[in-house]
């Protein structure tokens, strides 16, 4: 009896290593990071939050990882890291992206390194979650700013997103 339930467990095995490859591969490959460009029209409003909206490409959209377009709002926006005679600031910028679509909002934040001087943008940028399909939304890049004066600047996200 000993070797028949030993023959047993070794074919039980056998036939779940498979299954148990499968059930590891499948969320590994939901989870593959998608490619995107967001370019966003920045209005500054002294009376309230900067606004504008954005244009999404990349396989992120292709793959309907991010909706193709819609708003945004900056929900909050701190100063920090001056560094004086030398015309540099870091900001950070938290910002609301609504979709025109109606699939969701997704949230981001952005870490700008501006220079007063030469007017050079660069900025670090996140996605943690959001709202509808965007529940679960993850992701990174690097961007940067051109001036668009008035009303404000054109920024320039590139990076990658998942679910």
């Amino acid at each position: 009896m000993r070797t028949s339930n030993r023959r047993a467990r070794a074919i039980v095995a056998l036939l779940s290593a498979p299954l148990a490859l499968v059930a590891a591969i499948g969320p590994v490959t939901a989870a593959t990071p998608q490619q995107v460009t967001i370019v966003s029209h920045v209005t500054f409003n002294d009376n309230g939050p900067n606004f504008g909206d954005f244009e999404a490409t990349g396989s992120a959209v292709d793959n309907r990882v991010i909706c193709e377009r819609g708003t945004f709002v900056d929900t909050f926006i701190r100063f920090s890291g001056f560094q004086s005679n030398r015309g540099v600031v870091q900001i950070v910028v938290d910002k609301t992206f609504t979709c025109e679509d109606g699939s969701g909002t997704f949230f981001g934040q952005l870490r700008i390194f501006a220079n007063f001087d030469t007017g050079f943008e660069s900025f670090t940028w996140v996605v943690q979650g959001g709202t509808g399909d965007y529940t679960h939304l993850r992701g990174a890049g690097n961007g940067f700013t051109v001036p668009n004066f008035p009303p404000g600047n054109i920024n320039t996200y590139t990076g990658f997103l998942l679910h």
